[in-house]
């Protein structure tokens, strides 16, 4: 079983520097209007305030096409209210997908937005845009928990086959709870991060250990050695890994971004609204990795 020794062991060996150094990155990003009016609309729009955040570049076409071979910007936001783009728009999405800059059109709404643009970037961007730009947040706290869920549900599925075979099935067990618990405490720091919490790994993961409290983790993790039980099958394994990290990332996020710290029949409740979803993932995981596997391997049910 995990205990608070081995949970301060990962969070030390985990690189979270790596992962703040994403999070505190600057970034630029090139709104583009058919006039300046409309660009800062936008940048209004994505900065949720009254001001513009800087690193947000309102352009018409002519001045996009100037700025996108400098090599700064991350990412270029077209703002177009109808889905096929006009020739001006269809131009300038050539010169900057000949200049590298991933781009996205997207009507003057926000969660459209949202959507287009952590869409649009890679990962490590993602943190970085909701850290400053608050109206991103709750869709990135969406995706990073239904990720890291899928994930380790995935995970689960893989190991849970391989336990099939006896021998293996204790010390598979044991390190599934390691990987799982280290996804989901990856997926806090993030959470964390793009909320615009600071201080060291440490600090702020010992806040979130406080908030999701150590007794619900350890209780996950032992949720997890249904494994061990003969006949239990592979499916109770993937759904629990991924209720869990559902309900941790949902327990995160609602102290991350509101300041909620949830008692823990709150947490409870969260893993048993996660359940039928959890239960869904599972089967469909599975239908697809018995399709998947070669037809002199199928005799074996999962």
């Amino acid at each position: 079983m995990l205990g608070v020794p081995d949970l301060w062991r990962l969070i030390r060996e985990t690189d979270f520097e790596s992962i703040r150094r994403d999070a505190e990155r600057p970034f630029q990003v090139l709104l583009v209007g058919a006039d300046l009016a409309e660009a800062e609309t936008l940048g209004l729009m994505l900065s949720g305030g009254h001001t513009r955040h800087p690193w947000l570049l309102p352009a018409t076409p002519e001045e996009a096409r100037r700025r996108a071979g400098a090599g700064l910007l991350d990412v270029a936001l077209l703002l177009s209210p109808e889905p096929a783009l006009h020739p001006e728009l269809l131009a300038l999405g050539g010169v900057l997908g000949a200049a590298r800059v991933p781009f996205v059109a997207v009507p003057l709404e926000m969660p459209a937005l949202a959507e287009g643009l952590l869409g649009a970037v890679p990962a490590g961007v993602r943190v970085a845009l909701a850290r400053h730009l608050p109206p991103l947040r709750g869709l990135l706290f969406q995706k990073l928990i239904e990720e890291t869920a899928r994930a380790n549900a995935l995970y689960a599925l893989t190991t849970g086959m391989a336990e099939t075979v006896p021998i293996l099935n204790v010390p598979l067990n044991l390190a599934d709870i390691i990987v799982l618990t280290k996804n989901q405490l990856v997926m806090s720091y993030r959470i964390a991060l793009a909320a615009g919490k600071r201080g060291t790994a440490r600090s702020v993961m010992g806040e979130v250990v406080g908030v999701i409290g150590g007794g619900f983790l350890f209780r996950q993790a032992g949720r997890q050695l249904v494994g061990l039980i003969p006949g239990a099958g592979v499916a109770p394994k993937v759904a629990v890994a991924y209720a869990g990290t559902h309900a941790i990332g949902r327990a995160v996020a609602a102290w991350a971004d509101q300041g909620q710290r949830l008692s823990a029949a709150a947490l409870r409740r969260f893993y048993q609204e996660a359940g039928a979803r959890a239960r869904a993932v599972a089967r469909s995981l599975i239908s697809e990795a018995r399709t998947r596997r070669p037809r002199w391997r199928r005799k074996k049910t999962l």
